[in-house]
């Protein structure tokens, strides 16, 4: 048996409070004092103590006095809030039985180093380890991270390890958390004098970071422009691991907010205080997919307060999903023609009246019928439909979307109320003058005014101009931004927050505080203080989204219910941080703003401002998107989002696209059980048969669950499998519901529409190839070919039911063919339509007009259009041998970027591309290297040669070069492969080349292909 410096108790749980026996206590102070080396610190009674605390220095790495500053803190925090502290230097306390009194460990300012560096030998770190997988706290203060070296577990228990510090220096740690017991007291900004560390891997992805350092206040020694956790909490292996970069110096231990920090760090991994370690940690959220997209493009999001979930679609659509049943139901249908969904704002915006759960009203932001204007209007709502009729129309608009030429632009609009029952509308105003103020014109303006019960509304108090102002319409609240696709407002302090792309292409985020002029051309954009003070306070980024993609939007701003009973709300963390999403970069990023003014001791920092940008941090990076548009937190404290997508919805198979409406829970370290239906078709004639599989439903591990199916939606069980399969033998629609229960009584659900008596059209498109290629000013001719079941193979296809999408050019009305069930059209580009690079989506869609007893479906064909010049850099993929080509910066080149870092057997892929029509093409590059060889290739990088050309090296001449080589088509739709080669590079020689673009030739080029 080994002996310890402290006198082993043994107690059925780390977490169990030791029993009130003062002989026992007494004894066992009397035993401390008799045996080992340790330093055993008085406590109160037995009866008096909460929880015990072992604080360990072992070949501490600080200073003695550092040491014993910090043994001294963690000995007075026990005195004044009655837990016991014993305190030791021996590693030979490292037993079972002797760390089983404790119910946390702190390392004060050392490690679990090897036995030979006078740290833990095997047992005593298979003891620790035995420890915290009971159930044990682990207390980290600063040099705790310098590692063990051979010992991962504990690095993983720490979190992250040393890589170098940098000199003693004064800065502000950024706060992060501010329900955490260990940061709850702290201010935003906490102003520091000590040493900074910077990690060999960054912690965050397993770790809940609290605290950052801020290391834009010019530090030296830290990488500039990434902010380093300093703080962060952890359930690791069973039991809870917390950490602090700070406790460096004896002057930390005796600064209140940082002994406020570690007491509650000792707190929290004692398990004597709660608190949230998984709000950031990756996988702490599950996302469940309530309905699928569909096609008509949904838009916005919001949910009542009965948890049904209202989702508005551009094409017109207002859909209910009831999350009880899982049905979905179409509300309201405001019956756009193809026509008005192509070429107006269609419905774009969405919210429900404060009141709603009494007075069940939402409004509505859409175009009218023609397109030409539009409306914001309030309706009443029933269970599962909005009644047409009970519509109040509270404003009219122009029409806010061009008719001049090229793509059209994405619908912009957004809704919401305050706390005052103001309700504040924009519409966006990219397609107007781009420095127009328009005082007189609502649109390009965020609205605010006050809605009345009998459908008309007032203008409020402290709007930007003035009733009776010359000029001027008093609904404007703020204006000047280019486009304010989505905002919010925070509930707390009533601030408005949104986000707008700028014509550089930067993106700005404000937060408004009172009516003003925001943006260009008043100011450059940043995050303001408030409306009155458009000084940039933080830089906006470049925005990175491609063609399509679309602005940084302004998510909500969550409001914590510590009441709730909903299992899996989002936790404290979240309460008053601004939610954004980039659905070009598929990423959400929470923000955080100061919440009282504060001056700093230091001049080089400055003073800040409340309300002024803290910090950016991401969330969900576990999880993939596609092109979120918008996202809510409903009454439960979920989240719920819309992303429509893959061209926004089911293709002509049916295929959802990836397109959906989810609800996102926090589940921190447990799991709700996952419900996926899958089908093998969901439309027909009746008899239909449809196997149904939840395959991808359960929980990991396989943890054993039970199914139960209800096919025809009457509320009954039809089936236990997991795999079954169901005739329906009536026509209509029904929602085949799953229920899936977890053997602690958790229960997930999902549905799958079925529609019986009508089959979905499919739709070919002719003429028109995807992955073609075409020219600016060029016209793209096409035919569609409509296949509809039920209509009938020799009945004409009405026409005007072809809706036509593209983000090139205007497309045409569509005429029939003669002898035919197809329609013909084009689409009419311009020069200087689009830019001279990049993929272009356009997608056809035709909607049957269903049957007596079952609804329309709607059938789609996608494809991709390229431009015949191609910028290199904007490459769909790219690898080799050498790990591919670098799309670097470079001043000159003809789209600011070239690519670089090219080595013998790197390729770069375009895909879709179809070659129909094109005879050759021109590569510009740079010869600033080796030089070699250029080589198109069909489906892989050593699939067939379709043409190849040389680039000469550096020395060769002087200055670009253009050359060009003949190029066969491999004929159809594929992946194109540009290979670079020159077998005499090696390690030791420069770079091939550089390249900037590509340009293809041919008498067809501008047809965009054929098949």
């Amino acid at each position: 048996m080994r002996c310890s410096g402290i006198c082993p108790y043994l107690r059925s749980s780390p977490h169990a409070h030791p029993p009130a026996s003062i002989a026992l206590t007494a004894l066992l102070a009397l035993l401390a004092l008799i045996i080992g080396s340790a330093a055993v610190a008085s406590f109160p009674r037995a009866s008096e103590v909460s929880f015990r605390v072992l604080v360990y220095s072992g070949a501490a790495h600080g200073s003695r006095e550092t040491v014993r500053a910090g043994v001294d803190a963690v000995r007075e925090l026990g005195a004044r809030n009655g837990f016991g502290v014993e305190a030791t230097d021996d590693p030979a306390v490292f037993e079972d039985a002797g760390l089983a009194r404790f119910h946390a460990v702190v390392f004060n300012n050392t490690t679990a180093a090897s036995e030979g560096d006078g740290g833990l030998d095997d047992e005593g770190r298979a003891a620790l380890q035995k420890y915290v997988r009971a159930g044990g706290g682990w207390v980290g203060l600063h040099d705790a991270s310098a590692g063990a070296g051979d010992w991962d577990w504990y690095e993983g228990l720490v979190g992250a390890t040393l890589d170098r510090s940098a000199p003693v220096q004064p800065g502000r740690i950024k706060v992060l958390d501010h329900a955490h017991p260990s940061t709850v007291t702290l201010p935003d900004l906490w102003e520091r004098t000590e040493g900074r560390y910077t990690w060999r891997t960054g912690p965050s992805a397993t770790v809940h970071t609290l605290a950052r350092i801020g290391v834009r206040d010019g530090n030296t020694g830290l990488d500039k422009g990434v902010d380093r956790p300093w703080s962060w909490c952890q359930d690791y292996d069973g039991g809870r691991s917390w950490f602090t970069a700070g406790g460096d110096a004896p002057s930390a231990f005796r600064e209140e907010d940082f002994l406020a920090h570690l007491l509650g760090g000792i707190e929290w991994a004692a398990a004597a205080k709660p608190g949230d370690c998984t709000a950031t940690r990756a996988g702490s959220f599950q996302r469940t997919r309530l309905a699928t997209g569909g096609p008509g493009d949904p838009v916005d999001v919001a949910v009542a307060p009965d948890r049904r979930v209202f989702v508005a679609r551009r094409t017109g659509e207002l859909e209910v999903v009831d999350q009880r049943t899982m049905k979905v139901s179409t509300a309201l249908d405001l019956a756009y023609s193809p026509g008005t969904a192509a070429g107006s704002d269609g419905l774009t915006a969405l919210t429900l009246d404060p009141g709603f759960a009494e007075n069940h009203w939402l409004y509505l932001l859409r175009s009218d019928a023609s397109g030409e204007r539009l409306l914001l209007s309030r309706f009443t709502a029933g269970p599962d439909t909005v009644d047409p009729a009970s519509e109040k129309r509270l404003l009219t608009l122009p029409g806010r979307r061009s008719t001049d030429g090229g793509g059209s632009p994405p619908p912009t609009g957004s809704l919401a109320f305050d706390r005052e029952g103001s309700l504040y509308a924009a519409t966006g105003d990219i397609t107007l003058p781009l420095n127009a103020g328009g005082p007189n014109d609502l649109r390009g303006a965020i609205l605010r005014i006050t809605p009345q019960d009998d459908g008309t509304y007032t203008v409020p108090e402290g709007n930007l101009f003035g009733p009776g102002t010359s000029g001027t319409r008093p609904e404007i609240y703020a204006m000047g931004m280019r486009n304010p696709y989505r905002f919010t407002v925070a509930p707390a302090s009533g601030a408005l927050l949104a986000t707008d792309t700028r014509p550089d292409g930067t993106v700005g985020h404000f937060r408004i505080t009172g009516a003003g002029q925001i943006g260009s051309p008043f100011c450059s954009g940043g995050l303001p203080r408030g409306a009155a003070d458009c000084a940039p306070r933080v830089s906006g980024a470049p925005d990175a989204t491609g063609p399509g993609g679309g602005i940084t939007m302004s998510g909500p701003v969550y409001e914590y219910d510590a009441a709730s009973l909903y299992r899996t709300r989002f936790p404290e963390y979240f309460a008053g941080k601004w939610l954004t999403y980039d659905p070009g970069g598929r990423r959400f990023t929470t923000l955080s703003f100061e919440r009282e003014a504060r001056t700093s001791t230091e001049p080089r920092l400055g003073p800040v401002a409340a309300g002024e940008l803290l910090s950016v941090e991401g969330v969900f990076e576990d999880m993939e998107w596609i092109r979120p548009t918008a996202a809510a937190f409903g009454p439960d404290g979920a989240l719920y989002v819309v992303d429509p997508g893959h061209d926004g919805g089911s293709d002509r198979d049916g295929d959802d696209g990836g397109s959906g409406v989810f609800r996102i829970d926090h589940v921190g370290l447990g799991r709700l059980p996952g419900a996926d239906v899958t089908i093998d078709r969901d439309n027909g004639s009746a008899p239909l048969t449809v196997s149904f599989t939840g395959a991808g439903s359960g929980l990991p591990g396989g943890v054993p669950v039970t199914y139960a199916w209800d096919f025809d939606g009457d509320g009954g069980t039809d089936s236990t499998e997991a795999n079954p399969s169901y005739t329906y033998r009536t026509d209509g629609r029904f929602t085949a519901r799953l229920t899936v229960t977890g053997p602690e009584g958790t229960t997930a659900m999902a549905g799958q529409d079925i529609t019986v008596g009508n089959t979905r059209p499919r739709i070919a498109v002719h003429r028109l190839a995807d992955g073609g290629l075409f020219r600016a000013g060029d016209t793209v001719g096409f035919t569609v070919d409509v296949r509809d079941e039920e209509g009938g193979r020799k009945t004409p296809v009405d026409c005007s039911r072809i809706l036509v999408r593209s983000q090139i050019g205007r497309p045409g009305a569509l005429s029939p063919l003669p002898r035919s069930r197809g329609c013909r059209g084009s689409i009419v580009t311009e020069a200087g339509d689009v830019p001279r690079s990049g993929p272009y989506r356009v997608t056809v869609r035709y909607t049957d007009e269903g049957g007596p007893n079952a609804p329309e479906l709607t059938g789609s064909a996608s494809l991709t259009l390229r431009t015949a010049f191609q910028e290199a850099e904007a490459f769909t993929s790219t690898g080799g041998a050498h790990g591919g080509a670098v799309a670097g910066n470079r001043v000159d080149a003809s789209g600011g970027k070239a690519l670089t870092e090219i080595e013998d057997g790197d390729w770069i892929a375009f895909d879709p591309v179809h070659l129909g029509g094109i005879r050759s093409v021109t590569v510009g590059a740079t010869p600033c290297g080796l030089g070699g060889t250029v080589e198109f290739r069909a489906g892989s990088p050593d699939g067939p040669l379709l043409g190849s050309l040389r680039v000469p090296g550096a020395g060769n001449g002087s200055g670009d070069v253009t050359p060009t080589t003949r190029l066969r088509s491999p004929g159809g739709t594929g992946r194109l492969y540009v290979v670079f080669t020159d077998p005499a590079w090696n390690s030791e020689k420069p770079d091939l080349f550089a390249v900037d673009w590509f340009r293809f030739h041919g008498p067809e080029a501008g047809g965009a292909g054929t098949r």
